[in-house]
């Protein structure tokens, strides 16, 4: 304890809680002293969740801040020592975090700190309170690939990284999932599809030799461990093929780039050509981009040299963002504000970083400050959108040009309508309008331009003196519709505008960047683009390294960004990359929280693997599916994932990876399981996006501006969810019901939520009660016995056989509701709709459209196991 006299002195006088602290403590020191902390692991993280805010980056309350070890180490304003190196009974904190003396306790808010963070700052200290430097952005090499006890287990690294946590923690590995649960989680996680029963089959018959084996569990358990290993590989690389793979894989990235059709605010108006660049995703990640290459063309594929129309269509990603189309609005105002949409974007996306707190101070955890966050807005400061029309020749190009003169000559149509039924009501009537009309052709052209029926013509044409009372009545009638005439012209107009807006104009959404008159960078105080502070210069964070200008060029911009980003010796884009790959493959990534590696976020679970990988995946030149193959040919990513009671106390969080991740799968393949169950899902890949039907309520829904929504015709209403055409302010139900980002900002992890609109939606909402209707009629058509119809149904839908409980179960659903629908005809017709199924009465074909809505309401059938 220190010798201060006045600390001795309120020792002696101290209530008894705070002896007790001193007491405390000093055990703690006196057990624990071989003990070692690691800075990143066990220090660092108590710093900046509990002590930064105050005395961080950014708050140095009382003259002491800690995320730095010369100032950590220096007298704060009391003159007292926050740190002593080597002397944890001097240093303050430790003191502070030990009290029990509300008016002395550190921190004072929440909590106090557990025994084994109190215990890991006095080894820390002890050990000279040595600051690393952060490892997110901290270089890395390759780790030794830990040695394990069980070494029959471990197939590649992967699992040695893996068991050797666990071995230290005293626990196992689960024992493999099934080989069925294996086929259609990796099928769901590789491409976003169950297995069909005929890619069930030919698994089984590679696995046992025979084709006429029977599908389940028994038959394949005397199989050798190695050959289901050549199987299963088999099998990977062929959805590694896949170009469904693509769409899958695709659908993250969209999320981070935060993808709609429609522009978002107030009028919301669509984006029609915002798909090209869901388009040139899929297709990159199918032709497995290299990871750099595909970072590199999205930040800045229009500076790259004689780049295509592909590599332009590629930096769509800074287009993405939400833009306000209303007038009045402050222009310069929101062009600020889609510069700080990009930077928080590439920081989040590429960097895994929360750099947008600094927009308007400095970072209150990290060592970003202000002038960081417009260093990487000054890279963004001097690009302008751009759209750039597809070539003429393209039959696209073609099409668009035959609908926009259509709409064009009805616009000038309704403009010559408008004019002259403007200069009738002028005239006070169509007979006065007409005097001076003497040619016969000119009258007729009016009336025709004023579209008016036969009838009503020949009565106008009609001398006044000469007309029939009923020829009187008609003229007399269209005088006096002149005004409502006007407004509906009026209204038609508008319509057409609207129509017009929304023609499949070919254009590629892309940014150019401004060489001439270049805007200046400044500070913006507060983060208002009206208060502009110091002048700095384009660049990344100071604590992040340097960005050099490339040759003949003065000051620093996207593709140098870009480079630096997809630079082999870049750490931390490559530890964010793979990092995401995890999550997609477990549920849960590495580093839980995978956009924010800085201070505030959860260290990795497993650091050396996460090293590993990130190197492994330089090594593949970046390839995203080489990484996907390791992580999922690995014993880690073939385990159950069943609940373990011994794992519920000491890993409630699976943070050491004993078992697989089970959890509900993402929107889009929620419907599109239901889909592909049916029998009705259509596989095209790409296009323009698809309008499923949606209840007329939703169109009403929409703030101020209605939903334009043409239900699509089949088959391509069927198409995957990922072309389901998605409007910011009012996108389609069962997409939001099941947690779909807005899609307003970047987004790096989706919401599970499990609400009862889930279930309703399963059960009623269009798509899904023609899922099911089309089920049923896929399974009575595919077998003839009830158990064989049901056995058939629990392949499509759950891709294994069903045991006998769950089979008799089905079958006395079926049976009651035959029974029902018998008795309610009206019932039975309505489920059933307009497509009856040849020789199976309407309540028979119903009550397996109940089974079928049974089997895809289950909660096993939109989870992956």
């Amino acid at each position: 304890m220190s010798s201060d006299n006045s600390d001795n002195a309120r020792l002696r006088l101290a209530p008894l809680k705070t002896l007790l602290s001193w007491i405390v403590l000093c055990s703690c020191c006196s057990a624990l002293a071989d003990e070692t902390a690691d800075f990143a692991r066990d220090i660092q993280p108590i710093l900046a969740r509990r002590c930064f805010a105050c005395h961080g980056p950014s708050e140095h309350e009382s003259g002491l801040s800690l995320h730095r070890r010369d100032t950590a180490t220096s007298p704060a304003d009391s003159g007292r020592i926050a740190l002593v190196p080597g002397r944890p009974q001097d240093s303050e904190l430790l003191r502070r975090v030990m009290s029990m003396d509300p008016e002395v306790r550190m921190p004072p808010d929440g909590p106090r700190l557990d025994k084994r963070a109190i215990q890991n700052l006095r080894s820390w200290i002890t050990e000279g309170a040595v600051f690393a430097g952060h490892w997110a952005w901290s270089p890395s090499k390759r780790p030794t690939v830990p040695v394990v006890k069980n070494t029959d287990w471990p197939l590649n690294p992967i699992d040695n990284f893996i068991l050797a946590r666990l071995e230290r923690e005293g626990c196992n590995p689960s024992r493999p999932a099934d080989p069925f649960t294996l086929l259609r989680r990796v099928h769901l996680d590789l491409i976003g599809l169950p297995p069909t029963p005929e890619q069930i089959a030919d698994f089984v018959r590679r696995l046992t030799g025979d084709s006429t084996s029977s599908i389940s569990t028994t038959v394949i358990a005397e199989v050798s461990p190695q050959h289901l290993d050549s199987v299963y590989a088999t099998t990977v690389d062929r959805l590694l093929a896949s170009p469904h793979f693509g769409e899958r894989w695709g659908r993250h990235w969209l999320d981070l780039a935060r993808y709609a059709d429609s522009f978002g605010y107030e009028r919301d108006d669509v984006r029609p050509n915002a798909w090209r660049y869901r388009d040139w995703v899929i297709d990159a990640i199918n032709r497995d981009l290299p990871h750099a290459e595909f970072a590199i063309r999205q930040l800045a594929g229009d500076l790259l040299p004689g780049t295509p129309l592909d590599g332009q269509l590629a930096a769509g990603l800074h287009r993405m963002n939400i833009k306000n189309n209303e007038s009045g609005i402050n222009k310069e105002d929101y062009r600020n504000r889609e510069i700080v949409d990009r930077v928080n974007t590439t920081a989040t996306a590429f960097l895994g970083i929360t750099i947008g707190c600094s927009q308007c101070h400095d970072h209150k955890y990290d060592p970003f400050t202000q002038s960081d966050f417009y260093r990487l807005y000054g890279l963004f400061n001097n690009t302008i959108p751009e759209d750039v029309d597809i070539p003429g020749t393209s039959a696209e190009q073609a099409a668009y040009q035959r609908a926009l003169s259509d709409v064009e000559q009805h616009e000038r149509d309704l403009k010559q309508a408008h004019s002259l039924l403007e200069d009738i009501r002028k005239a006070g009537g169509i007979d006065t309008f007409l005097t001076d009309k003497n040619s016969p052709d000119e009258v007729a052209n009016i009336l025709t331009v004023l579209a008016c029926d036969p009838s009503v013509q020949s009565a106008i044409r009609t001398r006044v003196g000469q007309r029939t009372a009923a020829e009187s009545r008609q003229v007399a009638a269209f005088n006096h519709a002149l005004g409502g005439r006007i407004d509906d012209n009026n209204k038609a107009q508008r319509q057409l505008s609207v129509e017009k807006r929304h023609l499949p104009k070919p254009y590629v959404m892309t940014l150019k960047e401004v060489h001439d008159k270049r805007r200046p960078t400044h500070v913006l105080i507060r983060g208002d683009f009206k208060q502009t502070g110091t002048r700095v210069a384009p660049g990344i964070p100071n604590v992040l390294g340097s960005l050099q200008p490339r040759n003949n060029h003065q000051e620093a911009d996207r593709l140098d960004l870009a480079n630096w980003i997809a630079a082999p010796d870049n750490p931390l884009s490559k530890r964010v990359a793979v990092n995401r790959i995890w999550q997609h493959l477990f549920g849960a990534a590495l580093v839980r929280t995978v956009d924010d590696f800085g201070m505030q976020g959860s260290p990795p679970t497993h650091p050396g693997l996460l090293n590993w990988l990130a190197d492994e995946f330089a090594r593949c030149g970046g390839s995203r599916k080489s990484l996907v193959r390791t992580i999922v040919l690995s014993q880690t990513y073939r385990q159950a994932s069943h609940h373990r009671p011994d794992l519920q106390a000491v890993d409630p969080e699976n943070e050491l990876i004993a078992r697989q991740g089970r959890f509900r799968v993402e929107s889009e393949l929620v419907r599109d399981l239901a889909l592909a169950a049916s029998g009705l899902i259509y596989q095209k890949l790409g296009g323009p996006t698809i309008h499923p039907p949606v209840s007329s309520a939703i169109h009403d829904l929409a703030y101020k501006y209605k939903t334009r929504w043409i239900v699509s015709e089949p088959p391509q209403r069927y198409a995957r969810g990922i072309y389901v055409h998605f409007k910011r302010t009012n996108p389609f139900p069962s997409l939001i019901m099941f947690d779909s980002p807005e899609s307003n900002v970047c987004t790096a992890v989706r919401n599970r939520s499990n609400t009862p609109l889930q279930a309703l939606t399963t059960l009623n909402d269009p798509v899904f009660v023609e899922a099911a209707q089309a089920f049923a009629r896929r399974i009575l058509s595919h077998a003839h016995t009830h158990t064989a119809r049901l056995q058939r149904a629990s392949l499509i839908a759950l891709a294994r056989s069903l045991s006998a409980t769950e089979r008799l179960a089905l079958e006395q659903l079926q049976t009651d509701e035959y029974a029902y629908f018998r008795q309610h005809t009206n019932a039975a017709a309505a489920l059933v709709g307009h497509q009856p199924h040849p020789g199976v009465s309407t309540a028979e074909l119903a009550s397996w459209i109940s089974v079928a809505r049974a089997l895809i309401n289950l909660d096993e059938f939109i989870t992956r196991e």
